[in-house]
């Protein structure tokens, strides 16, 4: 059930588009195929409802990077606030996390610096690095997991109702963030799950695509990430069954509300 809820909340803000109309309402349905974390080879396709909601404030933006909150720009260069989060995962039936904690439903919060380098009609490349702290919860306490920061590079083609993002980057954490994914106590060690302690660093590169076109009162849109962590500090862990990871859905909307 809370995965469930905490998809259909992904899927609002994957559907927001920091574009004119202000404020647009609608009801659609999604499918999204995802691993039960990024190393694992045990993955997930569910689909359902939600809510479409497109936003575009003076101070809140929500898009398909998340929430975004405008905090200082200046020129080509702007400072936001930037917030995010990951599915949670049950570890019951899982070939490498049988007997560990589950992983809970996580969220991050922080800042991110965003430099516009090259801006012509309709396209757009930006570079943007964020730090954020994450913490995780269960709905009974929450629990700090860490910080994670990231650089990448985006890609950005408009054209009326069509807009396509491209973006690649590199990915890195700090001892705590990892260890709770990767790590391994001494507790939960068996006869084919080692001890294992995760340091600080590189944690591998993402490569992601992203579409969406709106024709009349219909919004249609598809993504698809590939996460490579191929000399991440992390990939000894006995957690780790792949170097590749891929997320991707689709979704469509129809929108019954517009307000500019």
């Amino acid at each position: 059930m809370f995965k469930i809820l905490f998809l259909v909340f992904f899927f609002t803000l994957w559907s927001l588009d920091a574009k004119e109309p202000k404020i647009e309402l609608g009801m659609g349905a999604f499918v999204l195929s995802y691993p039960s974390y990024i190393g694992s080879k045990t993955t997930h396709t569910l689909l359902g409802p939600y809510p479409h909601i497109r936003y575009h404030g003076d101070i809140l933006v929500a898009d398909r990077d998340g929430l975004n909150g405008k905090f200082l720009s200046l020129d080509r260069l702007k400072l936001d606030f930037s917030f995010g989060g990951s599915l949670p995962s049950t570890s019951e039936g899982s070939t490498t996390r049988d007997g560990m904690p589950d992983l809970e439903l996580s969220g991050e919060a922080g800042l991110k610096l965003v430099y516009e380098v090259y801006t012509i009609q309709n396209h757009k490349i930006e570079v943007d690095f964020h730090t954020r702290a994450v913490i995780s919860t269960d709905l009974s306490s929450v629990s700090y997991r860490g910080l994670v920061a990231n650089t990448s590079l985006k890609y950005t083609y408009n054209y009326e109702k069509f807009e396509l993002i491209l973006r690649t980057g590199l990915m890195s954490a700090d001892k705590i963030y990892n260890n709770y994914f990767y790590g391994v106590k001494q507790e939960y060690v068996t006869a084919s799950r080692n001890y294992y302690e995760a340091s600080s660093g590189y944690n591998g590169v993402r490569n992601s695509i992203g579409l969406s076109y709106q024709k009349n009162a219909w919004w249609f849109g598809a993504y698809i990430s590939h996460f490579n962590i191929e000399g991440a500090v992390f990939v000894e862990s006995p957690l780790v069954e792949t170097h590749d990871a891929v997320y991707m859905g689709t979704s469509f909307a129809y929108i019954f509300y517009t307000q500019n």
